[in-house]
């Protein structure tokens, strides 16, 4: 899609979802569910469209009607886009006070280099949302079932929800037309970033630092980049709260994907005092430098392991685990059992696995740095001598 289109895409799923489905609008809609436990979301972003959806046992028929509706008899109901809409308006206007959020949007705009397709929400655009438009591109995008894979969880047995994928799912309209995701070129600056933004009055500070580039996208390389992200979950803690003082939480995150291209992002964040901010920096990146040395300790080695088996172990028995597994291996064209291999893939870890993690995922010369600090108190005027 054009830019031109990419408010009216975003926030098309959003119409549609308050709108109601087919010949109900939202409060119909809701009258017809009433009692039952079901709920299916349509969502369309920069790389796709899908379906999501929950229902108890006896009410999986319902589920199976609202996503073919939501499919193929979407509705546009103005009345309830501009209640969404006076409703976010009250919300950004207490946004633009709030600092967390000021400096949210700072992270956001600067990592996509303020990429025209990288929006950030504003009443402006809200007022700018065509709703025609924005319908128009929700039929077109769901207009084509040939390109969705449906995956069910749950405690069913198949032969017992054949009729239903039957009369539902094989019912959709095809079009059999032929679509891959499009790289529209937004990329995170090149080269060390650091900006600082001042708002609030509040003695606080928030940092955030995000190591960003291109990665070779696998199975193994991902679980790499976790075991990382645990480790220093893990230091972080040991360090800045521990030894330091410095923080009551710092946190580590990180990702490799394939889509639109081959990139990871890791980031790091902790909030403290704005005065100790640069010597807590300064630890975080000795903490990077012993781990690019081969520095982990058996005993975080061993611990890493239990979080992560402990993890898998809950995952098993839970329907949103096995859902995130099934799309991820058939989204990366992997056997769908891949999860089940997870312990042996926790077992080989090692050090070395690590160490080669931090050296490419740590790059000293590629990485963003962003301070929140309070508002600089008004100096006091100045007192003339009697």
């Amino acid at each position: 899609m054009p830019d031109a289109d990419v408010i009216d895409a975003d926030l098309s799923s959003v119409v549609m979802s308050r709108s109601g489905v087919g010949s109900f609008n939202a409060i119909a809609l809701g009258k017809k569910l009433a009692g039952k436990k079901v709920n299916v979301a349509a969502g369309i972003d920069g790389n796709g469209e899908g379906l999501r959806g929950t229902a108890s046992v006896q009410d999986m028929e319902a589920m199976f009607q609202l996503a073919w509706l939501r499919m193929t008899a979407p509705r546009v109901d103005t009345s309830a886009y501009l209640a969404f809409k006076a409703q976010m308006r009250a919300m950004l206007a207490n946004s633009k006070n709030d600092p967390e959020a000021v400096f949210s949007d700072t992270v956001e705009a600067t990592m996509a280099q303020h990429h025209p397709r990288v929006h950030l929400l504003s009443a402006e655009l809200l007022d700018s949302v065509d709703l025609r438009r924005a319908y128009d591109i929700y039929r077109d995008r769901f207009a084509d079932a040939s390109g969705f894979t449906f995956f069910l969880v749950g405690s069913f047995k198949p032969d017992s929800v054949r009729p239903l994928v039957e009369q539902y799912l094989a019912s959709l309209p095809s079009l059999n037309r032929s679509e891959r995701v499009k790289d529209h070129g937004i990329r995170p600056p090149a080269g060390v970033i650091q900006k600082t933004v001042r708002k609030g009055v509040e003695p606080k500070a928030a940092t955030s630092l995000i190591f960003s580039g291109s990665c070779t996208y696998s199975f193994e390389s991902r679980y790499a980049l976790d075991a990382l992200t645990e480790l220093l979950n893990i230091r972080l803690r040991e360090v800045l709260r521990g030894e330091k003082g410095g923080t009551y939480g710092a946190s580590a995150g990180g990702s490799c994907s394939n889509i639109p291209y081959e990139h990871y992002n890791l980031s790091v964040e902790f909030g403290s005092s704005p005065e100790r901010v640069d010597e807590l920096v300064a630890a975080v990146f000795k903490v990077f430098d012993e781990i690019k040395a081969g520095i982990v300790s058996d005993s975080n080695l061993t611990k890493i392991k239990e979080i992560q088996l402990r993890g898998h172990e809950t995952g098993l028995k839970q329907n949103a685990s096995w859902l995130n597994a099934m799309t991820d291996a058939d989204e990366d064209h992997r056997d769908q059992r891949d999860f089940l291999r997870y312990p042996e893939l926790v077992k080989g870890l090692t050090r070395e696995m690590i160490r080669d993690a931090a050296k490419l995922y740590l790059r000293p010369e590629q990485y963003a740095r962003f301070t929140l600090l309070p508002e600089a108190a008004p100096k006091p005027p100045a007192v003339k001598p009697d």
